[in-house]
């Protein structure tokens, strides 16, 4: 087992409970709104970490209010479930530390917390951050990102953020041309877009599986999508990569087929 691959994996998280409050607003693909956010604490986000992430807080739709978790007698965040109702994590689309804002890309939905206050939030609303997280940072391994529309902000940031002679292979599936997002030039990358194909619904993990990563001494998989799609990527590349730790296999549902935002657990 490589030495390495089994300190990849970590929990960092850093409580904030900071107030984050609308800058601006953007419909930038048919499937994203982006909004810009001032916070008013400050937010470390280590370069280091990939695919980082934000515990959102939103306001309570009955009330409007804001209330944020506390911490228990072990130091752990103590949140009932009426505030774990209220609660989403979203990927960093953006981070700017200078400023200290936040840029987080919504999916539209006609459903969902988030992805309803998304769009019909405006300018000088507020929500809530209660932590920055990730369970990754960069090794010297070669990583290969995963997912569908809803991983395509947390994959982009990762691949605008990677180090210096960091090797990379993305994978991302999206609804519309539109959706593709420009990268910057990197010679250590290679991204493969595909758009949604009903006849083809495992066209990504075709591609996955097909695709020569046999220079690569060591691999790091990190993928995010709907769950049945996230089933079939796990268990195929799982199976070709037998000699892989655990350890470096980590695919999480982002969400599933036919069900609310909020209403399935997350597998990771």
């Amino acid at each position: 087992m490589d030495e390495k691959i089994g300190k990849i994996k970590f929990n960092k998280k850093v409580i904030v409970n900071a107030l984050l409050t609308v800058l601006n607003i953007e419909k930038i693909s048919p499937s994203f709104i982006r909004i810009q956010f001032s916070s008013d604490k400050p937010v470390n986000i280590d370069p280091l970490w990939i695919c980082p992430y934000l515990k959102l807080l939103f306001p309570d739709p009955s009330t409007n209010v804001i209330t944020f978790p506390k911490l228990d007698d072990n130091n752990k965040i103590a949140v009932d479930d009426k505030q774990r109702q209220l609660v989403r994590s979203y990927s960093v689309r953006e981070f700017e530390r200078a400023s200290n804002q936040f840029f987080v890309d919504f999916a539209i939905h006609d459903t969902g917390l988030a992805s309803v206050w998304s769009q019909k939030t405006k300018i000088g609303d507020q929500i809530g951050l209660i932590a920055a997280a990730s369970k990754l940072r960069f090794t010297d391994n070669c990583l290969v990102l995963m997912g569908d529309i809803s991983a395509v902000p947390a994959i982009c940031f990762t691949l605008e953020h990677l180090p210096q002679n960091q090797k990379a292979f993305a994978f991302i599936q999206v609804n519309h041309k539109s959706d593709i997002v420009p990268l910057p030039d990197n010679k250590n990358i290679k991204v493969n877009w595909f758009i949604q194909n009903r006849d083809n619904p495992f066209q990504l993990v075709d591609a996955v599986i097909n695709a020569d990563l046999s220079e690569q001494n060591k691999l790091l998989f990190w993928g995010g999508m709907e769950r049945s799609l996230a089933q079939s990527v796990r268990h195929a590349i799982k199976d070709k990569y037998i000699h892989l730790s655990p350890d470096a296999f980590h695919i999480t549902s982002y969400w599933r087929e036919g069900f609310a935002e909020g209403e399935f657990k997350h597998r990771e």
